[in-house]
């Protein structure tokens, strides 16, 4: 008789309450992006105290990616990259748009239920950002094309 007051606690305790999932999950998300942080903070500091011991040696350090592409006149990697996962995340956003009206307009169509329509309201959201995402894209585009040949426009002109 004495087990029962232990297995009362692990059966109604802290873990048996309904915020535990959403409180883990969002401790472990917060988790994972203080890590990225960390993780990039200290590839700095590497890089950085790389380029400090080649210069207290005498030796040139050797340039970084953004310095080689100034040298050329292309765009950084960074930015090249930067531009695809934005295009990538509007084309997701834009298909995962088109899923969830597709769905609702066949769910409507399947339970004969007028009023299942209005979800498909839903997927204008992620439409709309998806939208949003490729149109700066597109801007990048033309800022980089337009830094890239040296052209210079007048304020107001397109």
């Amino acid at each position: 008789m004495h087990l029962l007051p232990l297995l009362a606690f692990f059966y109604h305790g802290p873990i048996d309450s309904p915020f535990s999932v959403p409180v883990a999950g969002c401790i472990m998300i917060l988790g994972i992006v203080l890590a990225g942080i960390w993780s990039g903070n200290r590839q700095q500091e590497m890089r950085s105290r790389e380029r400090l011991e080649c210069i207290a040696r005498g030796i040139t350090p050797p340039p970084t990616p953004e310095e080689l592409a100034a040298i050329h006149g292309k765009p950084s990697v960074s930015q090249t990259r930067r531009r695809a996962n934005i295009r990538l995340t509007g084309i997701v956003l834009l298909a995962s748009a088109a899923g969830l009206i597709v769905f609702f307009i066949a769910l409507a169509a399947i339970l004969q239920e007028r009023d299942v329509l209005c979800g498909a309201a839903v997927g204008l959201i992620p439409l709309f950002i998806g939208v949003g995402f490729l149109i700066d894209t597109r801007i990048q585009s033309r800022e980089i094309e337009e830094s890239s040949t040296g052209a210079t426009h007048l304020p107001g002109s397109l």
